[in-house]
């Protein structure tokens, strides 16, 4: 497995994600996320929050994703993301990720689906995020404070 497989691994491993944008001022949310092979990360949220409108703004976005349960002796692993967001529009690329959304963040299927969405049951809309560049801290693979930033 190469490195960036190994990035992309570590990155399906995970389910929470810190979003920031910036509208008229800088703001960050947690949000639950999926990932396709490609490096493009999926989130649900209302598009009338801060931060959905920040993107409707701003598309320019930054995601840290990092293991909150390592503790401070441990050798780090995590990722600082910058990309660009947009909320999603083409029906069949959202049911692709609203399944794959509730595949790996299981427990919500009989809420979050496109039947709700269509009925306006539920507010959330998906959106996408395609990185423009990961930095990805890995000291078991790259040594004390070791870091590879990958280009897409």
């Amino acid at each position: 497995m190469n490195k960036k497989q190994k990035l992309l691994q570590y990155l399906k491993s995970q389910k929470l994600m810190s979003l920031s944008t910036c509208g008229d001022k800088p703001w960050t949310s947690n949000v639950y996320y999926t990932i396709d092979d490609n490096f493009h990360l999926y989130f649900l949220s209302e598009p009338e929050s801060r931060h959905c409108k920040d993107i409707n703004a701003n598309p320019n976005v930054s995601c840290s994703i990092t293991d909150s349960s390592q503790k401070v002796t441990d050798k780090k692993v995590g990722t600082q993301i910058q990309g660009t967001a947009v909320q999603m529009t083409d029906i069949d690329q959202i049911k692709k990720a609203l399944e794959s959304w509730n595949r790996d963040i299981p427990g919500f299927a009989h809420i979050i689906n496109w039947e709700n969405m269509e009925k306006h049951i539920i507010k959330s809309k998906v959106y996408k995020i395609t990185p423009t560049s990961i930095k990805f801290l890995n000291e078991a693979l790259y040594g004390p404070e070791g870091t590879e930033t990958f280009k897409f």
